[in-house]
Order: C-alpha cells, then structure tokens, then sequence
C-alpha cells in the first residue's frame, strides 16, 4: 500500500477529484492532507528557477551558515518570499476544510491538525479535531509561524501521552531537533522535508532515536538528496510524502509521478521501498 504522509489541501490549486485521479494513476492508496499554510501559489518552469532551488540546496549541505540566511529570508512580516512574489502566510490553520475532505472521501483521505502555538486555545482546538475520524496527528510549523521550539511543549506533551505523531517543518533555530526528542522521549516525531535546513546533521542526530523519522516531501529536495537520507538514515526512518500541490505549474494536473519516481528509482530491495512508500508511515499512526 502507497500512502502519501505529507499533502497540503489547497482546492483552488487541485480539487480533491483530481487529487483522487492522480493518486490512482500511480496507485497511491491514502493522502495524508495537511491545511494551506499561506496564499495559493503557482511556480513558472524556469531554468533561473531551478537554478536557485540547486544553488539552496548546494549552500545548505555544505556551506549552511549561508544556506540559513537564504532559508530564513523566505519568511519576512507574515509572508512567504519565494521567486519574487510574496503570499500571505496564514496565522490560523484551516483544519476544518481537512476534516470536510476526509468526510467526503474516507477510504481515501487521512489528515493532520495543524497547530500555531501563538494563537490561545490553539492545543483544545487540535485536540477536538483529534476527535474526528481519519485525524491521524498534529502539523506544526515553527518556521512560517515563526516561534521558538519550545513553544510546542503542550502540544508535544499531548501527543506524547496519547501515542499520535507530530510532523514538524523546522525553523532555523539552532540545534532545535534535538529539543522534542530530548524532552519527549516517546513523542513519534516526524521532521518534514529530510529535517530541513539541518539535513547531515539532524540525519546524524537522529539515528539511533527510534521515534523519530523524516520524509522526503518537496521541491526543496531532490533525488540526490532523498538518497543521502536513505543511506544515512536507513528505510526504516524515511517516509514518502510529496507536498504537493506546491510545485505544480499552473493549468497542469499535479505530477505525483516525480517524487515517487525518488523513491522508486533508488538501488535498494523492493522490500524496503515498501516500507518507505507506506508501511513506515502505517505503522507509525497504526492505520489499518
């Protein structure tokens, strides 16, 4: 089974009929949606494009004090900087157009609460969604949302003592990784994008933490880089999730080919491909 951990739910992008068509096209069997963090977006098929997302990902490997300043220059005054266009950064999540998209389609759809910690009431708000069915876990964004880690204590402290994962798109705040994992010992941790901007060092960090995983959602990855965590990290750690419908060009369907295809076309047994495909995943929110 093929399940999608890391989906953002945008319809102004991509309705859920053509996600559904997309997801049995290349066989995927669940989405996990997460809320829109910010403004629709549509990216231009540029080469000065792709040549600054290869630029990002070169200084954040191997030159990460510049690759931080870049990383942390998206995000400017509640927007989200990307390409020369700014969009809207949404302070509170929409958790309730994800529990709508599960109503509609359940044998199809799993989802995430997203949290902002800055907002009062926001951990009964995720708990009442947890509540609801198909609502797997909790989405926390520290870098959009601009706090610190430790923020996410109550929440974190919930999650741990109820056994449900957090998936976590990191800021840039030093050594902040090793903070949950630290504290929360049990917490199931989910870092988003390969633990963006970390990368070597969180891959490092966390392999002998057996809660703690990483996907290999979004066009701040590439196969390259999905490989290196692989072999870091081992299958028993990385989860295939795409991120989409961010880096879909505008007009087209969403290509959910080409982050399977990163997973697909690495030289390791079919067997392990299938953990990172969906078995992780399943186990880690022990899903049926």
């Amino acid at each position: 089974m093929i399940v999608d951990c890391h989906f953002h739910l945008d319809e102004t992008m991509l309705t859920l009929e053509k996600m559904v068509a997309g997801m049995d096209k290349n066989r995927v069997t669940k989405t996990a949606l997460i809320p829109p963090m910010n403004e629709t977006m549509f990216e231009a098929d540029s080469t000065f494009q792709l040549n600054l997302q290869r630029l990002f990902r070169l200084l954040i490997l191997n030159v990460p004090q510049i690759g931080l300043k870049i990383y942390d220059g998206l995000v400017e005054e509640g927007y989200l900087k990307l390409y020369g266009h700014a969009y809207k950064i949404f302070t509170k999540p929409n958790n309730e157009i994800v529990a709508a998209a599960i109503g509609r389609y359940p044998d199809r759809f799993l989802g995430w609460a997203a949290v902002n910690p800055l907002i009062p009431e926001s951990v009964e708000e995720v708990e009442h969604y947890l509540g609801k069915p198909g609502i797997i876990g909790v989405k926390a964004h520290p870098f959009m949302h601009q706090y610190s880690i430790k923020a996410l204590d109550p929440v974190a402290a919930m999650c741990e003592s109820k056994g449900i994962p957090i998936i976590i798109h990191l800021s840039s705040e030093p050594d902040s990784y090793k903070y949950l994992p630290e504290h929360y010992p049990k917490l199931k941790i989910i870092y988003a994008h390969a633990g963006l901007p970390f990368w070597k060092k969180l891959w490092k960090y966390v392999i002998d933490k057996p809660n703690v995983f990483a996907d290999t959602s979004s066009d701040y990855l590439n196969p390259s880089i999905v490989k290196m965590a692989v072999e870091s990290l081992g299958y028993r750690k990385i989860l295939y999730g795409c991120d989409g419908p961010y880096g879909m060009k505008e007009g087209n369907e969403y290509d959910y080919s080409a982050k399977k295809s990163w997973i697909e076309s690495l030289h390791i047994p079919d067997y392990q491909k299938d953990y990172i495909l969906g078995r992780n995943f399943l186990e880690i929110i022990k899903h049926m």
